[in-house]
């Protein structure tokens, strides 16, 4: 007696869906890259500090200019690579910000259709509700009619 639910915007929805999932997979995905930044950065800071302390190393026991001069020179080499990795890592520190306000913009979206969803279902059941007990009344009415006509027709 009762018909399947059949929410009229299920196609927006499965959009929706679809779109905050999208969305989910750009986010995990920058946050990988802001990951491997922070990796990159911290790499070259290490070779920073190794370099620095070979130099002063070197510097102690006693090393020729041109040796000095290469050291710093790849120091500040180095640096300049840090600098550079560090830029990089704000630039993908802002694609993580901008990632997860599109994330949440999605899901709201998608919270909204599912709830518009749910609500068109609960009215779905309550109207199919009220259609049975119509139904169960007439029934009830009609048994109790013919009952009595039947009983009527004996008496009389």
């Amino acid at each position: 007696m009762t018909t399947k639910f059949n929410f009229r915007f299920q196609k927006i929805l499965d959009l929706k869906e679809n779109e905050k999932d999208f969305a989910q997979i750009q986010m995990a995905d920058a946050i990988k890259q802001q990951e491997v930044g922070h990796l990159k950065s911290e790499l070259i800071y290490k070779k920073i500090i190794d370099a620095e302390r070979q130099k002063n190393e070197k510097q102690q026991d006693g090393v020729n200019i041109s040796e000095l001069r290469i050291m710093e020179t790849y120091i500040f080499q180095l640096q300049e690579q840090w600098a550079s990795a560090n830029r990089e890592l704000e630039h993908l520190q802002t694609k993580v910000s901008r990632t997860q306000i599109h994330l949440q913009k999605k899901a709201q979206e998608e919270k909204t259709w599912g709830n518009l969803k749910q609500q068109d279902r609960t009215l779905y059941v309550e109207q199919n509700k009220v259609i049975e007990q119509n139904f169960f009344d007439e029934l009830a009415s009609t048994r109790f009619y013919r009952t009595s006509q039947a009983s009527l027709a004996e008496r009389g």
